[in-house]
């Protein structure tokens, strides 16, 4: 198919549909990937939701070993002192990495809480190390109760702590679990809807872009002049209608061809009439003025050349005592002389018979004479053909440049015309051409001038064509040119 500026509908459609299915596609995969990531990370911090649940249990740890150290530390005193101290200092580490990672009020609260009690709980310890003498029976004997009390209130709040990280922790499981399987769900969906999209696209181009592409390879074949092509109706409904509109022009206009072409075989059957018409009427014309100008020439001439005879009779036998009969005799005789004249100048008008006896450039050159004394306008004759012509080229020749020298005396206000018969290739051309005012190309493609469609039809009856032009201050030119198959040599 040829390339047209412009994008296709159809194609743009599907491409951008591929295009956004391919998006679709590849972000719910990598969708996938980074869920079931996701899934494993959240999983593996379940275990520790808190930031802070491995210093607690940390805490949990070495505050059960400085109980175990604590009492080891009763039975033996030096090492007991060195091994407290040292888990202590484990103790506060612990809680110190756990406060930089609270971040709720709750753990802020149980944080406090824990501190308070290890405090407490460090500060029964201190006092009893820090006694120079032994403390009265009653109150020593209170004094492990204090602290196992406060022991443990710091493990049931660690315990408390683990708990509820732990509970924590299967909860994340749980709420990561239904993420992961929502967010499966949405991309196998949009996996599912871009299947979908897929099939109404290649459903799409199957009923809409082959339609299409049929309609405008039918449209392509009328173009080239294929008017026998008919569209299929067939596809989406606007095509459909689009191709049954196209199929309803192409059969009005092979009905408009049709009755054309009727119309155009009657006009060009009475074209050939009127033609044949007009043919007969121009020779019938001719051999008209023929006979006329024969009947006229002979008639009438000599009717006159005896009448003159009779007046040289009767002017013989006249006495000289006759003078004004003489004189009259000799005026008849004048009279007699100008009528034989204007006989013979009509004669000639009608038909001359030099066309027929001496054939068309001896009567070109009479022409020519007769108009430049006729008209006082210089007339030059350039002739270079002297082959016998056919009659009717002969006559067409003739008339066309009689008609062109009277147009010149009448209209053109030349000064000099030149009358050219010569051989163009194969053709036999007449031209007349002034130096006048020159015709406007209105009045040269002009209908309504008897002479010039009278010169048109002379030539087209001998096979020819006439061309006529002007340029304004310059001149005219009409050019008369018949195909040699219409010369024959007689």
């Amino acid at each position: 198919m040829p390339h047209v500026p412009g994008v296709r509908t159809v194609r743009k459609l599907l491409v951008g549909l591929v295009i956004g299915l391919a998006f679709i596609t590849v972000f719910s995969v990598f969708a996938l990937i980074y869920l079931f990531r996701l899934n494993a990370v959240v999983r593996h911090v379940a275990f520790d939701p808190v930031p802070g649940s491995a210093a607690i249990a940390s805490v949990a740890k070495d505050f059960n070993q400085y109980r175990v150290l604590e009492a080891m530390g009763r039975r033996a005193a030096e090492s007991w002192g060195m091994s407290l101290t040292r888990k202590a200092a484990d103790i506060e580490r612990d809680l110190k990495a756990y406060d930089a990672t609270i971040t709720q009020r709750d753990d802020r609260r149980r944080f406090t809480e824990l501190v308070a009690l290890w405090s407490s709980y460090r500060g029964l310890q201190g006092e009893t190390a820090a006694r120079s003498e032994p403390a009265p029976p009653a109150e020593m004997a209170l004094m492990p109760a204090r602290q196992e009390r406060a022991s443990e209130e710091i493990n049931a709040l660690l315990t408390t702590m683990i708990d509820w990280n732990r509970l924590e922790g299967v909860r994340s499981i749980a709420s990561a679990d239904s993420a992961t399987r929502g967010a499966s769900t949405t991309v196998l969906s949009m996996l599912v809807a871009a299947l979908i999209l897929s099939a109404l696209a290649l459903h799409y181009n199957r009923t809409v872009e082959r339609p299409m592409n049929a309609l405008a390879e039918t449209a392509r074949s009328v173009a080239l002049g294929n008017l026998d092509v008919r569209a299929t109706v067939e596809g989406p409904l606007e095509v459909a209608l689009v191709a049954h509109e196209l199929n309803e022009m192409l059969e009005a206009r092979a009905r408009a061809d049709t009755n054309a072409r009727t119309l155009n075989a009657a006009l060009e059957e009475s074209r050939q009439q009127l033609q044949q018409l007009t043919a007969g009427l121009l020779q019938v014309r001719e051999e008209e003025r023929t006979k006329v100008a024969r009947e006229i020439h002979d008639e009438l001439g000599q009717t006159l050349t005896a009448f003159k005879m009779d007046v040289g009779w009767i002017s013989r036998r006249l006495t000289d005592d006759a003078p004004a009969t003489r004189a009259k005799l000799v005026s008849m005789v004048t009279l007699i002389d100008d009528a034989v004249a204007a006989v013979r100048r009509m004669a000639a008008d009608l038909r001359p018979g030099i066309l027929d006896d001496l054939g068309l450039a001896a009567a070109l050159e009479w022409q020519g004479q007769q108009f430049e004394q006729r008209t006082h306008i210089r007339c030059a004759l350039r002739v270079s053909v002297d082959d016998a012509l056919d009659p009717l080229v002969a006559t067409a020749m003739f008339r066309i440049c009689q008609e062109s020298l009277d147009n010149v005396a009448r209209h053109s206000r030349a000064s000099c015309v030149t009358v050219t018969l010569d051989r163009c290739d194969t053709d036999l051309v007449l031209e007349v051409r002034d130096d006048g005012v020159g015709i406007s190309p209105t009045d040269a493609t002009s209908t309504r001038s008897i002479g010039l469609a009278a010169m048109r039809e002379r030539a087209q009856l001998v096979g020819g064509g006439l061309f006529i032009s002007g340029t304004a201050g310059v001149g005219t030119t009409v050019r008369v040119q018949i195909p040699r198959r219409e010369t024959v040599s007689t």
